[in-house]
């Protein structure tokens, strides 16, 4: 009995490491805070954006939306959307095009800047994006993981947050 109950356990660890963990509030801040940490500081290819792969030209209108972090995630597309942080919780909206000479980013305006609020609903952490305007898009954090770094002994910084709109 004692053997079956530690391979339920095992197993139910297994899955929940394969699809994800969930993120508290707290946790969620200090990765945000040290998205800007890691840009600041010399880092290999550190940055301080999140990127979401737009070559469907969906960000808008796609239910789930997957935002990265990349230090050793490949980009192999020519859209992107970037959240570019300039404070732990605020963040310009970037549109890229990387696969056309010259590569090309659209200029931001007032309504590209947005804050990042976070709140906990229900045990979810829901994100609120919120511009000039007032709320614009809402969030529910449905997975969120660490990448293995490519190299051992390199200072990664990797990240996968997967997103649901809330409608």
């Amino acid at each position: 009995m004692k053997v079956k109950l530690t391979i339920l356990i095992f197993l139910i660890g297994s899955v929940t490491s394969i699809c994800g963990q969930t993120v508290s509030k707290n946790e969620l801040r200090e990765i945000l805070q040290e998205t800007l940490t890691k840009s600041r500081e010399f880092v290999p290819n550190a940055t301080n954006s999140w990127f979401y792969d737009n070559s469907e030209n969906d960000y808008g209108t796609r239910d789930t939306l997957i935002l990265n972090t990349a230090r050793s995630y490949k980009r192999d597309y020519c859209q992107t959307i970037d959240w570019t942080f300039y404070e732990w919780n605020k963040f310009r909206l970037e549109v890229a095009d990387y696969c056309n000479e010259p590569p090309t980013k659209l200029a931001s305006k007032d309504e590209d800047y947005f804050q990042l609020l976070i709140k906990e609903i229900d045990g979810e952490i829901n994100l609120l994006v919120q511009n000039q305007n007032g709320i614009q898009d809402k969030f529910e954090i449905i997975e969120f993981k660490e990448n293995l770094a490519a190299e051992s002994g390199s200072s990664q910084f990797d990240y996968t947050l997967k997103l649901k709109r809330i409608k």
